[in-house]
């Protein structure tokens, strides 16, 4: 007895399949996946592999890393379904086998969420989440979860073949303006045993995106909507809107449009022009919304332009209307001066009325814009237009002057536009002109006495001045004949005849009277004492008497007759 059990143990071990590994696994359809046989106690073993559902082994390749080891390898794992491998070995006639349960699955990538950047707000809309390529889809569930909430639960119905799968999740809600800033995650989850915790579950995250007109739109301008000239301005815009919205800023009155991606305009340096009402238009393709702003911009007045009404030539007695434009904010002060007055006249609306003008409202005006933040002063002049009027005329040193004086004639009048004076003698085709009113007539002779008249015109009208022009001078070119003869016999009738040229009240000069034949001696002491009384006293009543009727025509000469009886 004890020799046989001696014997048991010195016979060699029989030889047997030692392992398969792993015994169990789970594979994702794609991934590499290794099987290994090993036996002990056979020098040259030989392996085989196959699938016991009769799957052909496809991607796959036999190793052996040594004689008593082989290796399957799935290079990628393309198994369609759950199957169970063999692996057998052949040593000295003998057969053993071994067996590996080899589960698959497909879960290769995350969900896909669509949708939820198109939800418009009071619409009922749906959320998909597509899970692609699951193995096995039944064991699937998809959840949308929204913070902690699981909002909805599918899973995926049996299928009758054993295949690939695309899992499709829809949820439908209606949402709200608060649902733009939230988030919703699609989770699904493969329960699988087998498979690695980690790669069990994925889950996708969107922001919901809810569409909508713009609203609550709010508008900024800075550093303030009143600004001075000169300064930049900014413009912001804020809205609640998806899609994003276009913005359009736009002035009333231009055609001109600015537009901005993010909703600020710059406006660099504003001037008075860029004052006044504005309209800002936020639009998407849902709606719009407009919001109207005030800019005003403040400066000292400036582009002043000044206009008369109906001109700045005017005729005496017509109204005028002086009206003043100009580009001013704060809107300003208007006053009208007259050069030399201390008086100005004031005017809100920059319009000044004058009535009835008269030629002393001629003459050089400035008008004055101003506020607060400076000035401006136009000048202008006005024209007004009158017939000559007031007219004087005075002549020096006198209206009678002695021959061979000089004389000035002076014309002053109230004329607009400036006369032409005219003097003429009465009587005479001679005119003469004077540009100032002023005539010079150098040493007068007794011819320049006599009646005047100066004219004074403008193209409005004349008016004419008369004047009497008086020269006095002592007798001259004075002749004296006798007839028939200065000596005569005693009885004849003789004729004395005086000429001269004289001014008035000068004297008459004495005539002698020669007589040839003394008288008697009678009539000695009659002919002494009553001739030559007689003789003188007649001569001397008659030149009188045509030396004042020769008077008016400022040249005296004694042409009458003078009988002498002898």
């Amino acid at each position: 007895m004890a020799l046989w059990m001696l014997w048991i143990f010195v016979l060699p071990a029989a030889f047997s399949l030692d392992s398969l590994e792993p015994k169990y696994s789970t594979s994702q359809l794609g991934d590499r996946l290794v099987l290994k046989c090993s036996t002990r106690r056979c020098e040259k073993p030989s392996f085989t592999w196959r699938a016991l559902d009769d799957q052909p082994l496809m991607h796959t390749s036999e190793t052996n890393p040594s004689p008593t080891e082989s290796q399957l390898v799935f290079h990628p794992v393309t198994l369609t379904r759950k199957t169970t491998i063999e692996c057998g070995v052949f040593c000295g006639g003998k057969k053993f086998f071994r067996k590996a349960q080899v589960n698959v699955y497909s879960f290769p990538a995350d969900p896909e969420v669509s949708g939820y950047d198109h939800l418009r707000h009071g619409e009922k809309s749906n959320l998909t989440c597509v899970v692609r390529d699951i193995y096995t889809a039944d064991l699937l569930k998809v959840e949308w979860v929204q913070g902690e909430t699981v909002l909805s639960t599918t899973e995926h119905e049996m299928s009758a073949d054993d295949a690939v799968e695309t899992h499709t999740s829809v949820y439908s809600y209606i949402p709200d303006f608060g649902d733009g800033k939230k988030n919703i995650t699609c989770r699904a989850t493969l329960d699988l045993d087998g498979v690695p915790v980690n790669q069990q579950t994925r889950q996708t995250t969107v922001n919901l995106t809810v569409q909508t007109p713009p609203r609550n739109t709010t508008v900024t301008v800075s550093p303030s909507w009143q600004v001075q000239e000169g300064q930049n301005v900014t413009i912001s815009c804020r809205t609640v809107s998806s899609p994003s919205p276009r913005y359009v800023l736009k002035k009333d009155g231009s055609d001109v449009e600015m537009e901005s991606q993010d909703g600020t305009f710059r406006l660099q340096q504003v001037q008075l022009r860029d004052a006044g009402l504005y309209q800002l238009t936020v639009s998407n393709r849902l709606g719009s919304s407009t919001e109207r702003l005030t800019l005003n911009v403040t400066g000292p007045p400036q582009n002043t332009t000044v206009t008369v009404s109906p001109s700045w030539q005017v005729q005496e007695g017509q109204d005028v209307t002086i009206s003043c434009r100009t580009v001013s904010s704060p809107p300003p002060r208007y006053v009208l001066k007259k050069d030399g007055s201390d008086e100005g006249m004031e005017s809100q609306d920059g319009t000044f009325r004058l009535r009835q003008v008269q030629l002393r409202d001629a003459g050089l005006y400035q008008l004055t814009v101003s506020n607060q933040l400076g000035s401006s002063t136009e000048r202008l002049t006005l024209n007004v237009t009158a017939p000559p009027r007031n007219t004087t005329v005075t002549v020096s040193p006198s209206w009678q002057v002695q021959e061979g004086q000089n004389v000035t004639i002076s014309c002053r009048t109230v004329s607009s536009p400036p006369p032409r004076y005219i003097l003429k003698k009465d009587g005479s085709d001679v005119e003469m002109e004077s540009q100032d009113g002023t005539f010079w007539l150098q040493q007068v002779q007794l011819r320049d006495a006599g009646l005047y008249q100066l004219n004074v015109s403008n193209r409005l009208g004349s008016s004419t001045e008369r004047l009497t022009l008086s020269v006095t001078a002592p007798p001259r070119n004075t002749t004296v004949t006798v007839s028939p003869s200065w000596q005569v016999q005693e009885a004849q009738d003789v004729t004395i005849s005086y000429r001269t040229v004289r001014s008035p009240n000068s004297s008459f000069p004495s005539v002698p009277l020669p007589v040839q034949d003394p008288p008697p001696k009678d009539h000695i002491i009659l002919l002494a004492v009553i001739g030559p009384t007689v003789a003188v006293v007649t001569i001397a009543a008659l030149v009188t008497h045509h030396l004042w009727k020769a008077k008016t025509r400022g040249v005296y000469e004694l042409g009458k007759d003078v009988l002498l009886p002898v």
